[in-house]
């Protein structure tokens, strides 16, 4: 597994990770893991670099350059100036050794690692993905481009032809009323 940051921020429904390195942050939509003993797991959901100085901003420094990895070559201290973060919904939790897909009774811990989840863990959320409602009525901005997100990043990682099949028809119960917003999840969906 590999660690991708440190939680600098948290509570019982998301959390937020600083990366390691600068422009590291996993996809839209991905799951990940925090903590070592009884992990939490959460659904990328933002992500966003900014300098280390909420006081400063970053300035252009490219104008006479030809390709932007100059940019980095030339002023090697923007590596220690400036961070990425994202941001994670909690999805569920590890209880006696099975993952649960609540949300935990505690938050994750500052500092607790964050890691890249397994393939068996994506694998045990997809067999039930009745979570995803949450996400769908929180007022996460884009929420619908989240669900299709773990959706398509969850088929990449079961690797069954079914699984799309199945999301669209739990989406299809969760969305039963608006059916505008199902098919526009579903669109999303189109591989």
């Amino acid at each position: 597994m590999t660690r991708l940051g440190e939680i600098i921020e948290s509570n019982t429904n998301e959390f937020v990770t600083q990366c390691y390195d600068l422009y590291t942050s996993p996809p839209l939509g991905s799951i990940v893991k925090a903590g070592q003993l009884n992990p939490v797991f959460g659904i990328v959901s933002f992500a966003h670099t900014l300098g280390l100085d909420p006081t400063r901003r970053p300035l252009p420094r490219g104008k006479d350059l030809m390709d932007e990895a100059e940019i980095y070559l030339k002023n090697p201290q923007l590596n220690r100036l400036l961070t990425t973060e994202f941001r994670s919904i909690i999805v569920g939790h590890t209880y006696q050794g099975n993952i649960k897909t609540l949300l935990p009774p505690t938050p994750p811990k500052i500092h607790s690692f964050v890691t890249e989840c397994t393939n068996e863990d994506i694998m045990q959320f997809s067999y039930d993905i009745g979570f995803l409602e949450s996400i769908i009525y929180s007022n996460q901005p884009q929420s619908d481009d989240i669900v299709a997100a773990f959706i398509k990043y969850a088929y990449d990682a079961v690797n069954d032809n079914q699984f799309i099949k199945k999301a669209s028809r739990k989406l299809a119960l969760i969305l039963k009323n608006d059916t505008r917003r199902l098919n526009s999840i579903l669109r999303r969906l189109q591989l």
